[in-house]
């Protein structure tokens, strides 16, 4: 497990920048985990529950693994004199047989009429069937959109930074957009996530994005390693990436 701090710092700083230009918007972030929480995730098979003695321990371990690699990301922002506070979906989200079942939304409508940054990120959940699931990063930036929506707040896009340049088809070329009627086809192109996936990969960011295109929420897929395209994006200039609406 290793964390690519040089390219941490410049994404921060590119999201710290848009902020700036854009003070009367509000921000989140939620990053995923990479082989962090995965590792353990898929050693106690968390995604499936409680499944046997080790289970309830490994729900701990996740746990602790997902809380190390956010206060990483949130003490980056602070460098960067953002406001940012974590918000974790292990505290505030309940699931049955991996659903939405309740949600404790105050302190995250708190945190922005203060003026705070939340991060959040993939965690583990208590679920009342199962005993525990996972929600990935994706699932709960949908969940909170939709739930952001309902108290009248208006979502204006989810931006996917990844390690490749967006969705990329059987030649490996850049696909520029994706909507309900493309999808079908495109999504033959699907390839495997490289390295530790519990949830989904490339996959799960599309079907979640085309879910939300439903509500009016458009969504990005772009790489994080070309210096400017998070900022372009944010900012709403040319960049380099996937549209999905």
């Amino acid at each position: 497990m290793s964390l690519r701090e040089k390219t941490l710092s410049r994404l921060v700083a590119e999201i710290a920048q848009a902020r700036q230009e854009n003070s009367e918007e509000l921000f989140m972030v939620g990053h995923g985990q990479g082989s962090f929480a995965h590792v353990p995730a898929t050693k106690y098979q968390t995604m499936q529950g409680f499944i046997n003695d080790e289970s309830v321990l490994g729900m701990a371990i996740v746990q602790d693994s997902v809380a190390g690699l956010n206060r990483l990301v949130v003490h980056e922002f602070l460098k960067h004199e953002v406001p940012a506070v974590s918000f974790y979906a292990s505290n505030t989200i309940s699931t049955l047989a991996r659903k939405p079942d309740q949600f404790c939304a105050d302190i995250l409508w708190k945190y922005f009429s203060k003026g705070l940054f939340p991060v959040t990120c993939g965690d583990v959940l208590v679920d009342r069937k199962q005993g525990c699931t996972i929600w990935s990063t994706e699932e709960i930036l949908a969940f909170l959109a939709r739930e952001s929506i309902k108290k009248g707040l208006r979502v204006k896009r989810i931006i996917h930074v990844t390690e490749v340049d967006g969705f990329l088809d059987q030649a490996s070329n850049l696909v520029k957009e994706i909507t309900a009627q493309s999808w079908p086809e495109q999504k033959q192109a699907l390839k495997s996530t490289k390295g530790f996936d519990v949830t989904g990969g490339m996959g799960l960011k599309v079907e979640e994005s085309l879910s939300l295109a439903q509500s009016g929420i458009e969504s990005i897929i772009l790489s994080g390693l070309h210096s400017g395209n998070l900022l372009a994006a944010l900012s709403g200039k040319s960049f380099v990436g996937t549209r999905i609406h």
